[in-house]
């Protein structure tokens, strides 16, 4: 760890010693605030405190002594949240010096993420970029509100698909240079980072949070419709930042467009060819080849998603030659995450971790790689799915967890995007098989439906444990898609098993869940719609008094807005496909005996039922 970083360390835990004895109205909170007052520096009264109880259980905390129980996310009874206790955001608000000790303390948040190569000796100081923020965007002057959405974004989204090389974007940002920063490109990533942020200035009409960051992305919009050449790696960085919004906002149409356009333009620029082999090795060309694969990586894992989602094959040949993928840089691995919010306060100490950008990078494309050759498996018009060609890529997918890194395994790391690539590798098995549910293998004692079910608690519990330590008012955008998939399987669980209590609270859950991530996601409001709509198709009651949790209150809301008015992958009552909705198996040899909860999502090509035994496959009795 950097000196720099260490030193924001200390400062940060002597800042939130004093506040926490501010906080805590104790006897001697008058005297210290007097010390501020006059100007006391705040490593001497942090000293001062160490001998009180209230250092005493500072010392005590998790962050002190951080579990390490492999195979578990660590519990934690005390929920981040960005609403501070009342007694500090009182006192901030009425102290002028308690507040520019809150705005250190949002300073360090940012520059602890964002990174500041110009750490002055004194922490309180803080001079922000070269280039004044303004220059960058015409929606706001306000250079302190494009930062803090910056570190928003690095903080809860970021690795996640990333498109942009973050060391390379920041130095360009601030040195006001546009090799690897564009107007486009820094509108389209505040606009993605709007939705982590309750700022009135974030949002069209500030009482309403589904227009949070519409004006940055009509700017976006704007610069990319009047390009006249897109041939550009800022331009395919932005329309993959663009794309994630989109998903994030429920318009699952134009995110597709979105990626479709950004892996076509990396493909036609030549990202995907190594070009190690023709460019020097000076400085600027290894930039430029970090930048290129973080470019191409970032487009082909969120094609790859987005693909998964909606039952459809990538927007890449299936046997397209890949470049490697980004290197591993010891310093980046070893740059500190911070949980950061609209406070700016890193809240409890004990999250404060090592972000192993690159190595949760890394593993995110090897799992695209293996989602890429799943959506070739499942959809290619003509060939006909095996229970073999299943059960390799299952074995393939469950090789990738055995290999993850010690230090990305739960337990050991559990940042947003960490958590996030379990989430995700859940989800893949998953929705490997979800069609499948139906159905048997005839010489394997795997059975689709079985690992559905242990895929879908998993993503439960992942879940539960990140809004225990975060909420869920702050989740990477395709989190919404993961529990709806997982919801939609304990309610197939539920009505297979005709109304358990406990696979009912499941589905209650997953609903509440998504209730909470649709103050930032308009997604999840449409995941809602869809539980509901298929809990009454196959009437499975879902009724509050079952588990004595009202979580189906206030979700009459109308969604159209929310799809445009167009059928999309994700779209519900089309009754001329409806017949696809069975979760029972068909008997029927006319009918197809596969699942999809969505009428117009793809299914796998597979044998007629009375030929199902020749590729390995038998029909499951009803229960």
């Amino acid at each position: 760890m950097s000196p720099q970083i260490e030193q924001l360390r200390t400062y940060h835990q002597q800042s939130k010693r004093v506040l926490d004895a501010l906080a805590s109205n104790q006897g001697n909170s008058a005297a210290i605030l007097n010390q501020l007052q006059n100007g006391e520096r705040l490593e001497s009264i942090a000293t001062r405190l160490e001998g009180s109880s209230a250092a005493s259980t500072a010392r005590n905390s998790p962050y002190n002594n951080p579990p390490r129980t492999t195979g578990t996310i660590p519990s934690t009874t005390n929920r981040f949240d960005g609403n501070r206790s009342p007694s500090i955001i009182e006192s901030q608000h009425e102290d002028p010096s308690i507040q520019s000790h809150i705005e250190a303390a949002r300073h360090f948040g940012q520059r602890v993420i964002l990174g500041d190569e110009t750490i002055s000796e004194d922490p309180l100081s803080h001079h922000g970029p070269t280039l004044t923020d303004e220059s960058w965007t015409t929606v706001t002057s306000d250079g302190e509100l494009v930062e803090h959405l910056l570190a928003l974004y690095f903080c809860w989204e970021y690795p996640i698909f990333a498109t942009v090389s973050k060391e390379h974007f920041m130095e360009d940002f601030r040195k006001g240079s546009l090799r690897y920063c564009s107007p486009m490109l820094v509108n389209a990533l505040l606009a993605l980072a709007c939705r982590f942020s309750d700022r009135p200035g974030t949002r069209v009409s500030p009482g309403d949070s589904t227009t949070a960051g519409n004006a940055f992305f009509a700017e976006a919009s704007r610069l990319f419709n009047a390009e006249q050449d897109h041939y550009s790696l800022t331009t395919i960085q932005a329309l993959g930042v663009m794309s994630i919004r989109e998903a994030s906002c429920g318009r699952i149409s134009t995110s597709s467009f979105l990626s479709a356009q950004s892996i076509r333009l990396a493909v036609e620029m030549g990202l995907h060819i190594d070009v190690a082999a023709h460019d020097g090795d000076d400085e600027a060309d290894k930039t430029e080849r970090a930048v290129r694969e973080a470019t191409f990586w970032g487009a082909l894992s969120l094609n790859e998603m987005l693909s998964l989602c909606t039952g459809t094959l990538p927007h890449l040949s299936q046997r397209i030659a890949l470049p490697k993928k980004p290197s591993i840089i010891k310093h980046v691995e070893d740059a500190l995450w911070i949980p950061y919010t609209d406070d700016g306060l890193p809240m409890d100490q004990h999250f404060d971790q090592p972000s192993n950008i690159r190595s949760v990078y890394k593993i995110f494309c090897e799992l695209a790689e293996i989602v890429h050759d799943t959506l070739y498996t499942l959809y290619s018009p003509g060939h006909e799915v095996s229970s073999g060609a299943l059960l390799g890529l299952y074995n393939r997918y469950i090789h990738w967890y055995d290999t993850i890194p010690e230090d990305l395994r739960l337990g050991h790391n559990f940042t947003p995007a960490v958590l996030f690539a379990h989430l995700f590798y859940h989800t893949a098995t998953l929705l490997l098989f979800q069609p499948f549910i139906n159905l048997r293998f005839n010489k394997s004692a795997v059975i689709p439906r079985e690992v559905c079910y242990q895929a879908a608690d998993a993503i439960t519990r992942i879940v539960k444990s990140y809004s225990a330590m975060y909420t869920l008012r702050r989740t990477p955008s395709f989190a919404p898609y993961f529990v709806l998939v997982s919801t939609i399987i304990h309610l197939v669980a539920v009505k297979n098993n005709h109304l358990t209590d406990e696979m009912t609270k499941n589905v209650l859950q997953g609903i509440a869940d998504l209730e909470e991530m649709a103050k930032c996601h308009g997604f999840a409001l449409r995941a809602i719609e869809a539980i509901k709509h298929l809990s009454r198709r196959w009437r499975v009651n879902l009724s509050p008094q079952n588990t004595g949790d009202e979580v189906l209150s206030d979700m009459s809301r109308d969604l159209s807005h929310l799809t445009l008015g167009l059928p999309d992958q994700f779209s519900l009552d089309l009754s001329v496909l409806e017949t696809l909705q069975s979760i029972q198996p068909v008997l029927s040899s006319q009918d197809p005996p596969l699942f999809s909860p969505f009428p117009m999502q793809g299914l796998p090509h597979i044998a007629p039922q009375t030929e199902l035994e020749e590729k390995g496959f038998q029909v499951l009795s009803p229960k």
